[in-house]
């Protein structure tokens, strides 16, 4: 007779775990309301997100989203984008201002469904983004080349963000309905 390794909780409890983390970095399909984006919001950390939990079955998105996380959490701190010190104030007359670097950059704002979009009146560049909101979290994703369009818009830096950033184009071009994001805490 064979003998069948048996599986221990604890590694049901780890599986269980990643799944529903994996679960819960799905795109927003709720509509979000006005009123629950007004108030000031300080960044967290980067986020991955899927269109669907049929991309999470597919292999590999997993280890890609892994990647994908390492890179943008790495390129994100050489820009000085790091938790806390960026802070997203959204007003209820649709303007507001992103903090970073002891300036402030001034935006506009609007809600549309499931979706957040920013305009820089001073660069003219509009960003618009999967908006979903639990408890205190903002979850905002958006496609690569939007995130860098975003962090352009932010911190003027535009070389920098590109050289430390522009790589995830290439380590998602090919995994379909994965997008990339910020998370930001209710203040």
């Amino acid at each position: 007779l064979h003998s069948f390794p048996t599986r221990r909780s604890s590694d049901l409890e780890i599986a269980g775990d990643v799944a529903s983390e994996l679960i819960g970095n799905l795109l927003g399909t709720s509509k979000v309301s006005d009123n629950s984006l007004v108030g000031t919001w300080s960044y967290s950390q980067p986020c991955v997100a899927f269109e669907s939990e049929n991309v999470l079955a597919t292999l590999g998105s997993s280890v890609v989203s892994t990647k994908v996380e390492k890179t943008m959490q790495n390129g994100l701190t050489k820009i000085g984008f790091t938790s806390g010190k960026v802070v997203m104030t959204l007003k209820e007359d649709k303007t507001g201002t992103i903090q970073f670097n002891g300036k402030n950059v001034n935006i506009n704002w609007a809600v549309d469904d499931t979706n957040l979009k920013l305009t820089f009146p001073v660069v003219n560049k509009g960003i618009t983004m999967n908006a979903k909101r639990s408890g205190s979290e903002l979850q905002l994703a958006m496609k690569s080349d939007k995130l860098l369009t975003l962090l352009n818009a932010i911190t003027e830096k535009a070389g920098t963000v590109n050289s430390s950033l522009g790589t995830l184009n290439t380590l998602t071009k090919n995994v379909k309905g994965m997008y990339m994001g910020l998370k930001f805490t209710k203040k």
